[in-house]
């Protein structure tokens, strides 16, 4: 019987280069491809709006528009396309494979359903990747338009954090490539193998790095449920950290950003949603309830979802916004 391989290819695994866009065969269908293609993007922008840090939103969207900027990326993102074709090969990334992998791929899409977030393509850690020190837990990949996405996570490591740490971890991969930051990891990836090109990279893309991670963690904080395990995974001992990550904002501004950001509006409002979801009977508890005659036919009636109760004197994700922006002195 053949392992069950899940988000990935079923062929052979010399084919674990980035997906390509199949041919179009009719103007038909280029314009529904394109407005698709347009609706997506679209109903993305809406979904991190509500939550990402807006300054690290609008130097992304000129990263992605810039010429300048795009020459360059692209020269390193047809070296990424031959190296992930060596990753696949080589045995330092594989496929989700087995009942084991499922787990982590069902916290995957609870939390990409939190986010609004599209999945997607998932790889994991192989022994042999893991003993070159090169990943971390989870490493977003994509080039600076957005497309080709991979999110690379070492399953095994993940496995041994909390539930609430891991979901942050998850969630922080998929707002970087949601918000469009799998470019900047790429790039970073890319330029190590050569000490000049990876300084050059680190310091022209500094300025993206520095308030990248903030939208990150914003997401991490929603998916986690709560403060504590969200500043727990702020701690970095005990964890991989390779080299040739971008290099973030301290960990004291990014732990003043999410004290922020837990007092926002978004936090109170996800936050209640999901309490309402935990209250609310599921339809198996319901039909058991019939069958034994201990309910009402009106109490069989789904009740509708209560308004989320936001606090009155939380915060606008604005006015969270506008103090790290201060404390930043971007402006």
């Amino acid at each position: 019987m053949r392992p069950l391989r899940l988000f990935g290819r079923t062929g052979d695994r010399s084919r674990g280069t980035p997906a390509r866009i199949a041919p179009v065969s009719s103007p038909l269908d280029l314009g529904r491809f394109v407005q698709r293609r347009q609706l997506r993007g679209y109903e993305q922008d809406l979904a991190r709006a509500t939550y990402a840090y807006g300054v690290d939103l609008r130097r992304f969207q000129w990263l992605s528009h810039s010429l300048a900027a795009q020459t360059a990326m692209r020269a390193l993102e047809l070296r990424w396309s031959t190296h992930a074709t060596t990753l696949m090969t080589a045995g330092d990334l594989q496929y989700p494979e087995g009942a084991e992998s499922l787990p982590i791929l069902q916290e995957l899409i609870q939390i990409a359903e939190l986010l609004h977030a599209g999945l997607p393509g998932i790889r994991f850690v192989s022994a042999k990747g893991r003993a070159s020190g090169m990943w971390p837990l989870v490493a977003p990949l994509a080039n600076s338009r957005g497309g080709d996405a991979w999110l690379v996570l070492d399953h095994d490591r993940l496995q041994t954090e909390a539930p609430a740490v891991r979901a942050f971890f998850l969630a922080q991969g998929l707002a970087h490539l949601q918000c469009g930051h799998g470019g900047l990891f790429m790039a970073h990836l890319m330029s190590a193998r050569d000490r000049v090109t990876h300084g050059l990279v680190r310091a022209a893309l500094r300025s993206w790095s520095q308030v990248a991670v903030f939208s990150a963690d914003r997401a991490g904080l929603l998916a986690a449920g709560e403060l504590e395990p969200a500043l727990q995974a702020l701690d970095r001992r005990g964890r991989p950290q390779p080299d040739w990550l971008p290099s973030f904002s301290p960990r004291s501004e990014r732990e003043r950003a999410l004290r922020e950001f837990e007092r926002s509006r978004v936090v109170a409002r996800i936050r209640s949603q999901q309490r309402h979801r935990r209250e609310q009977a599921s339809p198996e508890e319901i039909v058991a309830a019939l069958e034994a005659g201990e309910a009402t036919s009106a109490a069989a009636q789904p009740a509708d979802a209560p308004a989320a109760e936001v606090p009155a004197d939380a915060w606008p994700l604005a006015r969270c916004d506008q103090r790290l922006t201060t404390r930043l002195r971007l402006l």
